[in-house]
């Protein structure tokens, strides 16, 4: 469940977000469509802690996003823009950080890992270092890897940009 009351953020002089209401139910798929500059991103990034607020409320799950921040993540999982993975690394262990990250046991960790890349069609790339994969690979990464954890919530920014249309 999301709720937001009178959401609002101001960057100096540009008001980017100017009172925003809206409450999701769970288990509701909601798109957040706009145009470029209308406040999608900075809604995403206000509600999974990357960026601060100027006036109202937000909660994710009934967690308070700035009475009880580190619930309030613990509910989400994040598709963002840009993919940010460890190019170093290979595919597990980015999601292996990721998992223990979020205090997954390694049984459950390794568990996960197989079956989102069973899901993504990619469980004989895991040992791959991501800087190898093509950008729609990558993608399919950072996709799979906000969904590690079982969040409640799930926020895709931009999640088809780079994808085969398949």
């Amino acid at each position: 469940m999301i709720k937001i009351d009178g959401l609002k953020k101001n960057y100096k002089n540009i008001q980017a977000l100017k009172g925003i209401t809206l409450h999701i139910p769970r288990g509701e798929l909601f798109a957040y469509l706009g145009p470029n500059g209308s406040g999608k991103t900075t809604t995403i990034n206000i509600l999974t802690g990357q960026a601060g607020f100027s006036a109202g409320d937000a909660y994710l799950n009934n967690f308070h996003i700035q009475k009880k921040p580190v619930r309030a993540k613990m509910q989400v999982g994040l598709v963002p823009q840009r993919i940010n993975l460890d190019n170093e690394l290979t595919i597990n262990e980015n999601l292996d950080i990721h998992g223990r990250l979020f205090h997954m046991s390694g049984k459950k960790r390794k568990k996960k890992i197989d079956e989102l890349l069973d899901y993504i069609e990619m469980r004989d790339r895991k040992n791959s270092l991501v800087k190898h994969l093509s950008g729609g690979l990558k993608r399919r990464v950072v996709i799979v890897r906000a969904m590690m954890h079982f969040p409640g919530i799930l926020f895709l920014d931009e999640p088809a940009a780079g994808l085969d249309p398949i």
